[in-house]
């Protein structure tokens, strides 16, 4: 097409057709300009499109995640019901009359006493934020993916700091008894074990051991708490992609 106006053009010029000349001059440039804009159309839809692919991976990916996150709430939240359960077998003891120390030291100690500090197995989000890649994904689903993250990364914060509590309450009611063979060592040491054994030294070590459990439910019942919250924003955002899955 752009021959043709161009020899058309040259016989114009030799005929001194100047007027029509510049008309096909006119439509020659035009016929440029549609064709620069039709290829740059093209690489437009091109880029869009892989655009597009990228971020259907990313959603998948996201779905992936979500529902590890669904699984890890499930199975942790299991362990924490089963705490309370145990610790709610522990605190009903005490509705009998005058217990003995011992016999109360001999029920706390059969509480989980294990720490789990609330860890959430899911990266893209992390990893999307981290690369930029995350304005790929639509305003609407970025932000809850944003406020999602916000109150996991609170809800593991929270879960470490109250657990790290525990841990160093517990830590100091070893104090009261030293190491775990130190009652078989002093079996022949009378003066040793009726210091150890001293009603004040035990009812010191049983609050002790209460202040550990006391943190250890405040921060599951935190977890379990926002947890809820966490499953709601999932299944939200769960929605939201499934929406925009090709």
């Amino acid at each position: 097409m752009i021959k043709l106006f161009r020899k058309i053009r040259y016989n114009l010029m030799e005929q001194n057709k100047t007027s029509k000349y510049i008309k096909y001059a006119i439509g020659e440039i035009i016929l440029v300009v549609i064709g620069i804009l039709i290829a740059l159309q093209l690489n437009n839809l091109n880029d869009e499109r892989k655009i597009e692919n990228i971020r259907q991976v990313y959603y998948k990916q996201l779905l992936q995640d979500l529902e590890k996150d669904k699984n890890y709430i499930e199975k942790t939240s299991k362990n924490f019901d089963s705490n309370m359960i145990k610790l709610k077998t522990y605190t009903d003891i005490f509705k009998q009359p005058n217990l003995p120390t011992t016999e109360i030291l001999e029920n706390i100690s059969n509480l989980d006493w294990f720490c789990r500090d609330v860890q959430f197995p899911s990266n893209t989000i992390t990893s999307l934020q981290n690369t930029g890649e995350i304005k790929l994904i639509p305003t609407h689903i970025r932000d809850k993916l944003t406020d999602l993250k916000i109150t996991q990364d609170h809800t593991e914060f929270v879960s470490n700091a109250n657990n790290n509590l525990s841990l160093e309450m517990t830590n100091y009611a070893t104090r009261y008894f030293g190491s775990g063979s130190l009652l078989q060592r002093i079996v022949n040491q009378p003066q040793f074990s009726e210091y150890i054994f001293e009603e004040n030294r035990q009812i010191e070590l049983l609050l002790a051991l209460e202040s550990a459990q006391h943190l250890k439910e405040l921060s599951e019942n935190g977890s379990l708490e926002s947890f809820e919250k966490i499953l709601f924003d999932i299944n939200e955002v769960t929605e939201l992609i499934n929406r925009e899955l090709k």
